[in-house]
């Protein structure tokens, strides 16, 4: 082997190392955002299903034929608002379920946002229930 024959020779091995380095690093990458798409998704279809829980109770309360109309009012109230948040929560789930690697990073600020929204309305929600019923349902203390 002549000196430019072992040079060439050992700019495809670097070169094959800096593929394998960087098949790795993308590999790590992909799992990674694997892996907070998959957390992301959990938590807005756990939300999603106490939405969905409560927006069931909701129900059963209107199907009441003896419920007072002001409480009527206020079912209905409850139960256009849940409906509304459960819309826009299975936006935020479809949002996740559709991004892919190159879009991860911007729809992740968009959902991080819109999930902390969405939750933030869920705490004052359950809230709210507590002071009407002066009872701790969710189990907060207040």
């Amino acid at each position: 082997n002549t000196p430019a024959e072992q040079r060439a020779e050992t700019e495809k091995k670097v070169d094959k190392i800096e593929d394998k380095m960087a098949d790795s690093r993308m590999a790590d990458t992909h799992v990674e955002w694997e892996k907070e798409r998959a957390d992301i998704l959990a938590d807005l279809r756990d939300l999603r299903d106490n939405i969905g829980s409560q927006l069931s109770k909701v129900n059963v309360d209107l199907a009441d034929k003896k419920l007072k109309p002001s409480v009527r009012k206020d079912k209905e109230a409850m139960k256009a608002e849940l409906e509304r948040e459960k819309t826009n929560v299975e936006g935020l789930v479809a949002k996740a379920e559709n991004a892919t690697d190159a879009t991860w990073s911007s729809t992740k600020a968009d959902l991080d946002k819109a999930s902390n929204d969405v939750k933030g309305w869920w705490a004052r929600f359950k809230e709210n229930i507590d002071k009407k019923t002066d009872a701790d349902n969710d189990k907060d203390g207040h």
